[in-house]
C-alpha cells in the first residue's frame, strides 16, 4: 500500500472523528479536528504528487 494511501486514509478517519463531535455538540473541538482532517488529505495531494515524479 502506497503512503498516501494511508495518509488518506487517515485523513479520513480524522473527518470522521470530527464530523461526530460536532453531530454531538462538542463545538471548539469539532472545528479543530475538522481543520486537521482537512490538513491532512491536502498534504496527502502533495506526498501523491512526490510519488508520482519517482
Amino acid at each position: 500500500m502506497r503512503k498516501s494511501s494511508i495518509i488518506l486514509i487517515i485523513g479520513l478517519v480524522i473527518l470522521a472523528v470530527g464530523a461526530g463531535l460536532s453531530i454531538a455538540k462538542i463545538e471548539p473541538w469539532a472545528d479543530y479536528v475538522l481543520i486537521a482532517g482537512a490538513a491532512v488529505v491536502i498534504i496527502r495531494g502533495f506526498v501523491r504528487n512526490h510519488e508520482k515524479d519517482e
